[in-house]
């Protein structure tokens, strides 16, 4: 019984502790969402006064104080804390209020403290073209739906572009002019829109925008595999489509072959970047060219320069040797026969397409035959060939045949004498030639003198020691001999006297003197020279040259570095001004140039000069970056090669009066 009361007492009293605690409530709860900078606004009441009240935010684990005070009359407070950057500090996410009044908690419902924002963007399309301009509209809501007041900042990545601005009542609106030049493909616009409090940003939002720029046809180019291409040999070329950026384009394109007159050697169609081969025939006209293309509505063009061909095709049926000249320029060198140990050598001109057969005369038996012009060559075994000697006399042409040439020449020599008897009955007397040799005012007139035994002497008394690089537009074309001398250091006064003394051997041998920098030019031309033959004339005086500086510094303190190259090529030139004025075709002068630089001290012939001298002179092939150049070994005595031929015939005319006998 004692028991029982005991218990019932000690349950009046707990229950009187529990109606003696004070209770605290929120009237108003916070709203589920607030962006930084937003006010917490809340309303709490309390059970009874006289007690201490705590008021704190929690998120994430992190508090701040909101209130506190000791409540001696109210009941009820009123709270109002802007959820300023410098209030929260990193403090974000979902979050409660916690009261605690006398040892009584209670908490809010939990809501939601963000510094988040919204962009809508807004464009016309996706796709642009290079140089376009871009607009774009912006509206952008912080995650409470209030609009946002601040910044906007854009970048266009790859091309490094940046803009911003000012975002007001939650909208902005920007343009961008992308480049002309912009490489084609998708890019991403990165947009970002932000406020600041005291320089910090607190609400943020960011998104991309995707565009594509289009690849655009710019330019239409092609590609040569070379400049200057010899005759009988593919031009390798090919056709490439740019866009704005210079990137090539996958497509197709037509092109053209045609020479400067429009006249049409080729039309095809083709792909971009596909190799192509155009076959240059051995007879096609020396001179510049094009290759027109088309692709995408753009157009493009090249020029080459199709080289001179002096080339010849030999052919042996029998006794019979044809020659037909299938280059693309008149012919004119001379042909060496070896017909068994003997060799005879025959001279002929061709027109281009034009051909002509010799006979090949030789006491009877078979022969070994080897026909060749230094370039071409052609040879044929056991040859039956019948006759009184070895000989070679063209086709249908025994009125002209080497055995009634002496005749001939005795004819007119007794011409020549008649002449000369009946010019010594001229009034003795000087008197200048009214016939110029050349064109052009003063140009090579002469002068004929009366001189010792009352012969005449012609004597020029006015030299083309000039020779000017000039646009002629009405002049001959011929092939001319060029020697290029460069000069590699600087020269005292007495290398320069030695040097001019030097050139002086130009002269002599009927040159002239064209001056570029530190190039010397020497040209042989036909209108100077008054022959076709320049080529070894031209190396015999290269070699003088050389000669002549290699012995100054030999015994000079002061030498003089230079090299030497021989080249041919064709010229449009005339005499003017006791001037030689010149136009080169094509790279003869580029040429002659480069292979100077690459001589030391030497000559050194271009493969030109080489073929058109392989019968007087003897060179050894060499390479030098990548050129086909050849090192004079030895000059043949031509002299003794006349000497030895007359020789033969005169044995030969011998031998047939003794079997007339």
């Amino acid at each position: 019984m004692r028991k029982q009361f005991i218990m019932l007492f000690l349950i009046f009293v707990i229950c009187l502790v529990s109606i003696a605690k004070a209770e605290v409530w929120f009237n108003v709860q916070p709203s589920s969402l607030y962006n930084i900078g937003d006010d917490l606004e809340n309303v709490i009441s309390v059970s009874e006064t006289g007690k201490q009240i705590i008021l704190e935010l929690s998120c994430g684990g992190q508090s701040r104080s909101l209130f506190l005070k000791y409540l001696e009359n109210e009941t009820t407070i009123r709270i109002l804390q802007p959820l300023t950057k410098a209030f929260l500090g990193e403090m974000k996410g979902d979050c409660k209020i916690i009261a605690d009044y006398g040892g009584d908690r209670g908490e809010s419902l939990n809501f939601k403290i963000s510094d988040e924002a919204l962009i809508r963007i807004e464009t016309q399309t996706r796709d642009y073209e290079p140089g376009e301009k871009i607009d774009i509209l912006g509206k952008i809501e912080k995650l409470n739906t209030l609009p946002l007041e601040g910044f906007f900042e854009i970048n266009l990545e790859k091309i490094n572009f940046t803009s911003s601005g000012i975002v007001e009542k939650g909208n902005f609106n920007t343009s961008i002019a992308l480049p002309e030049v912009i490489a084609a493909g998708d890019y991403l616009i990165s947009i970002k829109a932000y406020e600041k409090e005291n320089g910090e940003i607190t609400n943020i939002g960011e998104t991309g925008l995707s565009i594509n720029v289009k690849q655009t046809p710019q330019k239409v180019d092609i590609a040569l595999n070379i400049q200057s291409i010899k005759p009988g040999n593919n031009l390798d070329f090919k056709i490439s489509l740019y866009d704005q950026s210079g990137n090539t384009i996958e497509g197709s394109a037509s092109f053209s072959i045609e020479d400067l007159k429009g006249n049409s050697l080729a039309k095809a169609l083709t792909d971009t970047k596909k190799e192509e081969s155009f076959y240059i025939e051995k007879n096609l006209f020396s001179g510049n060219y094009k290759i027109k293309a088309y692709s995408s509505g753009m157009y493009g063009e090249r020029q080459f320069y199709v080289e001179e061909n002096e080339e010849v095709e030999f052919k042996i049926l029998n006794n019979i040797l044809n020659v037909k000249n299938i280059g693309n320029v008149k012919y004119d060198k001379a042909i060496q026969v070896k017909i068994g140990s003997v060799v005879e050598i025959i001279s002929t001109e061709l027109e281009i397409g034009e051909e002509k057969e010799f006979v090949i005369a030789a006491p009877d038996g078979d022969y070994d035959i080897e026909v060749t012009d230094g370039s071409t060559s052609v040879s044929d075994k056991g040859i039956s060939l019948t006759g009184n000697a070895i000989n070679i006399k063209g086709a249908g042409m025994g009125f002209f045949s080497r055995n009634k040439m002496m005749a001939w020449i005795f004819l007119i020599f007794v011409m020549g004498m008649f002449v000369f008897v009946a010019l010594r009955k001229v009034v003795r007397k000087k008197f200048v030639l009214s016939q110029p040799y050349g064109t052009g005012k003063t140009a090579g007139r002469g002068v004929i003198k009366l001189g010792k035994e009352g012969e005449y002497i012609l004597e020029r008394y006015s030299e083309v020691k000039e020779a000017e690089h000039s646009l002629v537009l009405k002049g001959q074309k011929q092939d001319a001999a060029l020697i290029c001398l460069k000069i590699k250091n600087e020269l005292s006064k007495e290398a320069k006297e030695n040097l001019n003394n030097t050139l002086e051997k130009i002269y002599k041998n009927k040159g002239t003197l064209y001056r570029s920098g530190e190039y010397n030019m020497a040209i042989f031309s036909p209108l100077l020279t008054r022959t076709f033959k320049n080529y070894t004339p031209a190396v015999k005086t290269a070699l003088e040259i050389t000669k002549a500086l290699q012995e100054y510094n030999s015994r000079a303190r002061n030498k003089i570095d230079f090299g030497i190259s021989v080249h041919s090529g064709a010229i449009i030139n005339r005499i003017e001004e006791n001037k030689l004025k010149f136009t080169s075709l094509g790279n003869i002068l580029t040429l002659s140039k480069k292979i100077a630089e690459l001589s030391e001290n030497e000559v050194l012939l271009s493969k030109e000069i080489h073929t058109k001298t392989i019968s007087e002179i003897r060179a050894e092939k060499i390479e030098k970056q990548g050129f086909e150049l050849f090192v004079i070994k030895r000059v043949t005595d031509t002299e003794k090669n006349e000497k030895f031929i007359h020789d033969f015939l005169g044995r030969q005319e011998e031998e047939k009066k003794a079997r007339i006998k």
